[in-house]
C-alpha cells in the first residue's frame, strides 16, 4: 500500500486516503494471511464500519492461506466469515494490480453489484454461525470485555 501513496501512483486521485478509524472508512483492505486472532479483529472492525462498506482482499493469502495453506492457524476461507467483494491476484500484488482492483470495485459499485455489505446483513445468521463454530459462542462479548471495558461497565449499570 505505501507505494500507492507516492506521486507515481497517486491513489488520492481516486478520492482515497488511508484512514485508521473504522467509523469513517468504507473500504477494508485485507492485505495478508489471516489467523484466528486477526480474524476476530477483522470481523469486529468490519461490523464497526458504516454501510455501505466493501472488502478488497490482496492475493491468495486471505482466501486460501496462500503459502501457509497447510498451517494450522491460517484461515482458509475468509469469505465464510465476512463477504469479500474483490480479490486481487498476486502475492503480494503489484501497485498496478491494486489500482486495477480498486477500479474494478468502483465499477461494481456503479453497477450495483458490489453488495457484500447487503449479503452480510441478509445472511448474518450464516456468517455468525461460521464465526461461532471457529471461536465458540459468546466470543464477541469475551473480546469486548478485553478491549472495551467501559462498554461492559456501562452494560452492567443498565442492568
Amino acid at each position: 500500500m505505501p507505494p500507492l501513496m507516492t506521486s507515481r501512483y497517486d491513489l488520492e486521485r481516486f478520492g482515497m486516503m488511508p484512514n485508521p478509524a473504522p467509523r469513517m472508512a468504507d473500504l477494508f483492505l485485507i492485505t495478508g494471511y489471516v489467523t484466528p486472532k486477526t480474524l476476530k479483529r477483522i470481523i469486529i472492525t468490519y461490523e464497526m464500519q458504516p454501510d455501505p462498506k466493501y472488502v478488497l482482499a490482496h492475493g491468495s493469502c486471505p482466501l486460501n492461506g496462500g503459502v501457509y495453506w497447510d498451517a494450522y492457524n491460517a484461515i482458509k476461507h475468509l469469505d465464510r466469515y465476512i463477504p469479500v467483494d474483490v480479490v486481487i491476484a498476486g502475492c503480494m500484488p503489484r501497485p498496478e494490480a491494486v489500482m486495477d482492483g480498486i477500479k474494478k470495485l468502483m465499477e461494481m459499485i456503479e453497477n450495483g453489484t458490489a453488495d457484500g455489505w447487503k449479503r452480510y446483513k441478509e445472511n448474518y445468521e450464516w456468517y455468525k454461525k461460521n464465526q461461532d463454530e471457529l471461536f465458540g459462542e459468546g466470543w464477541r462479548e469475551r473480546e469486548a470485555r478485553r478491549w472495551i471495558p467501559w462498554l461492559m461497565d456501562k452494560k452492567k449499570k443498565e442492568e
